[in-house]
């Protein structure tokens, strides 16, 4: 890195020019955008710290600078900082990620066994008690026990459908003498 004083300086172009600490140098061209990431803009006078270019017209130019004693404004991070934040970044999200693939899963698993089909064995099979299903309706007319054709029906009839004349003791049993002794 070279040294030298700016000692010339166009704030409204934005550009100047230093002489170099080393003796019998051309003043070097600098620009304002290599100096953005200082706290301040330079002034005539300022100590510059600085990599030269020679360009392809021979003249010289700073390419890389930095005002001595100013700060400098970072306004991107280092590759160190940027790779830190980066796995900060991704431990910070992997952990609610694997809490939500491990409450899917979890979730995956109690729906497919509420939503299973059961399987039955010829054990379960035999173990049931098996009823036929009777599919009685109130038809008008249908009365009397002489109208029945079981007692289940009777028992329909005489819980479900109005006017019946089957339990005559009023016990709750219909058709005592014919269908339900």
């Amino acid at each position: 890195m070279e040294k030298g004083k700016l000692v010339r300086w166009n704030n409204d172009k934005g550009f100047g020019f230093i002489k170099p600490d080393s003796a019998g140098n051309k003043d070097i061209f600098i620009h304002i955008s290599i100096l953005k990431h200082m706290a301040r803009k330079p002034v005539v006078g300022d100590q510059i710290n600085y990599f030269s270019e020679t360009q392809s017209d021979g003249k010289i130019k700073a390419i890389k600078a930095n005002i001595e004693g100013v700060a400098v404004i970072s306004t991107r991070k280092s590759n160190h900082n940027r790779r830190h934040d980066n796995n900060r970044s991704t431990s910070g999200m992997l952990i609610p990620l694997l809490i939500i693939l491990a409450l899917g899963i979890f979730g995956f698993q109690k729906y497919k066994e509420m939503t299973a089909t059961p399987v039955l064995t010829n054990q379960d099979i035999e173990q049931m008690e098996f009823k036929p299903v009777q599919n009685f309706r109130c038809e008008a007319g249908k009365t009397h026990c002489s109208h029945m054709r079981s007692c289940d029906e009777a028992m329909y009839y005489n819980k479900y459908c109005p006017d019946t004349k089957m339990d005559g003791n009023n016990d709750g049993v219909p058709c005592e003498r014919q269908w339900c002794n």
